[in-house]
């Protein structure tokens, strides 16, 4: 009953949003508002990285002047793009870019880290939520650019984005014009504005990449419910509070919780490779009674394989590192 208040309240502060929005709208145009961000050329960051150059001295790459990377560009080595939610930037320690600097320290990739705070942090949800869109396919230009320097495969770039940032790695999915970007990873990507109470703004798709996963942790409230990818996969059932996320005194606290363990998910999935296995299932009721039709096993986060398609299931622990170990069943704590 607790859970299901809770959402019901969380749905309630975001029809005041959508309302306080609406009332606004005639004296902010969102779309003028994304537009001078991109003309004046300084509130879109792309920061570049690599295990050359470590965790502490990113290249800021400028739109327009792309070529500026082939100084610090490894060459034949795959991009990873990285793309935060709301009230979220690159300069938060513990958020999604913490992928980043997994990826730093275990070497082997170009990084590029999208920081669109200027718009994503706006209080009002409604505007960086509909904002995806446009944020995207700035994000998607600015990859063609890079593209066209560096001679990188479309099937090499793996856009990875956390909550609103999942739609804005769809968008850019979608405009990408060099090729079909080769993956996509939705973490928790978001519901409101979505999924329910929508704002007729274009949500990821399985279309938006060659192949499209996502992992859901904080399903019916501030993530998706239903299937996105080609591969969907449901730690802990999918829905809040994931273990370790639940608080007595601060009960909205354990959906925020659970809406990042996505992302920490996804770095315990660099740091421990193949640790973390999902089972192909119709429910997770059904994963739990070990009444899974053929119990396919594949790895969720990093190590995900683009053969993997439908839905996936697995129990995780409550803190890292999250794999549990499975034998020929299941396990459960």
């Amino acid at each position: 009953m607790e859970i299901f208040a809770i959402n019901v309240l969380l749905l309630l502060m975001l029809q005041l949003i959508n309302a306080l929005d609406q009332i606004n709208e005639n004296s902010s145009d969102t779309d003028e508002d994304v537009k001078y961000v991109y003309i004046n050329g300084t509130r879109l960051d792309f920061l570049y990285w690599n295990s050359d150059l470590g965790n502490d001295k990113p290249i800021q790459i400028t739109f327009g002047n792309e070529s500026s990377i082939l100084k610090y560009w490894i060459k034949d080595l795959p991009l990873k793009v990285i793309t935060h939610g709301w009230l979220a930037s690159d300069n938060n320690s513990t958020g999604v870019f913490v992928i980043k600097t997994a990826y730093v320290d275990t070497g082997g990739y170009n990084i590029i880290t999208v920081d669109w705070s200027s718009i994503g942090n706006d209080i009002i949800y409604s505007i960086p939520a509909r904002s995806t869109a446009s944020v995207g396919a700035k994000i998607a230009e600015f990859l063609d650019n890079v593209v066209k320097v560096t001679n990188l495969r479309a099937s090499d770039i793996h856009l990875i984005g956390h909550s609103l940032g999942a739609h804005v790695s769809g968008s850019c999915g979608s405009n990408f014009k060099s090729g079909k970007i080769g993956r996509i990873t939705a973490l928790d990507p978001a519901a409101p504005g979505f999924e329910y109470f929508s704002f007729n703004t274009k949500p990821l798709s399985s279309a938006d990449a060659e192949y499209v996963d996502v992992i859901h942790t904080a399903a019916g409230s501030y993530g998706y419910m239903e299937n996105l990818g080609h591969g969907d996969f449901f730690p802990n059932s999918g829905f809040a509070p994931q273990p370790g996320c639940i608080s007595l005194i601060k009960m909205l606290d354990f959906i925020s919780c659970s809406h990042s363990r996505a992302h920490e998910l996804y770095t315990d999935s660099v740091y421990h490779k193949k640790s973390l296995i999902a089972v192909k299932c119709s429910t997770w009721s059904s994963f739990k009674d070990g009444k899974c039709e053929n119990e396919t096993r594949v790895f969720l986060g990093h190590d995900a394989s683009p053969c993997a398609r439908g839905k996936f299931f697995l129990e995780t622990n409550k803190s890292s590192p999250y794999g549990l170990h499975f034998n020929n069943k299941t396990s459960s704590e």
